[in-house]
C-alpha cells in the first residue's frame, strides 16, 4: 500500500516533469523562431523608394526596333549590290517602303553607283497603338550618313552630291500583320536636319 507521503512525492515528481517538458517546449519554440532560416526580412526603411514600373510596351518597342534595323540591313545590301535578291527585305519591309528601296536601288544600278559604308542610326519608337486594327507604330530616327557614301561601282570614286548636310530626320511607319511588325512606309526629310 502506498503511503500519503509516497503519493505526494510521486505527484510532485510528475508535476516537475510536466513543468520541465513545458519549459523545454517553450524554449525550443522560441529558439527555433530566432534562427536565421526562419528570420523574417526586416521591413523596408522609410527612405527606400519603390522601383519604377516597367514599360508595358517595352517588348513591342524592342521588336519594332529589331525589325527597323533588319529593314536597314536589307536596304544596305540592296544599295551596295544593286539587287533586291537575297537581301532579306521581304519579311521586314513591304508596301511603299519596299517600293521606295527598290526604286532607289534601280536608280543606283542604272547610273553605275553603289553605296558603301553605313549610316549611324538612333531610332526611337515615338508612337505605338497596340489597340489599333492592325496595330501601328511610328519610328523616328536621325540618320547620319557621314560614313555612308555613294560611289561609282567601277572606279570606287565618290559621287558628288548636292546635299552637303549628312544628318536628316526620318519617319518610318510600321504595321503588325499576322503577329509580325513590318516597315510599311518612310519619309526622309531633306529640310528637317538633326
Amino acid at each position: 500500500m502506498t503511503t500519503a507521503r509516497q503519493h505526494h512525492t510521486r505527484t510532485t515528481r510528475f508535476r516537475m516533469l510536466l513543468t520541465a517538458a513545458a519549459i523545454a517546449t517553450t524554449v525550443a519554440a522560441v529558439t527555433t523562431g530566432c534562427t536565421k532560416e526562419n528570420k523574417a526580412a526586416p521591413p523596408p526603411s522609410p527612405s527606400a523608394s519603390p522601383s519604377p514600373s516597367a514599360d508595358p510596351q517595352a517588348a513591342e518597342k524592342t521588336a519594332l526596333l529589331g525589325v527597323y534595323r533588319a529593314f536597314w540591313d536589307a536596304s544596305l545590301k540592296a544599295y551596295s549590290t544593286g539587287s533586291m535578291k537575297n537581301t532579306g527585305m521581304e519579311p521586314v519591309g513591304t508596301d511603299k517602303a519596299y517600293a521606295k528601296v527598290q526604286a532607289t536601288q534601280i536608280y543606283y544600278r542604272d547610273h553605275g553607283y553603289v553605296m558603301t559604308g553605313a549610316p549611324a542610326l538612333s531610332p526611337q519608337v515615338t508612337a505605338l497603338d497596340s489597340a489599333a486594327e492592325p496595330p501601328k507604330a511610328t519610328i523616328t530616327d536621325c540618320i547620319d550618313s557621314t560614313d555612308y557614301i555613294q560611289v561609282e561601282k567601277q572606279s570606287g570614286k565618290p559621287v558628288e552630291t548636292m546635299d552637303k548636310n549628312r544628318r536628316h530626320v526620318a519617319t518610318y511607319t510600321a504595321l503588325k500583320i499576322g503577329g509580325t511588325w513590318q516597315i510599311r512606309d518612310f519619309e526622309i526629310s531633306r529640310d528637317q536636319l538633326c
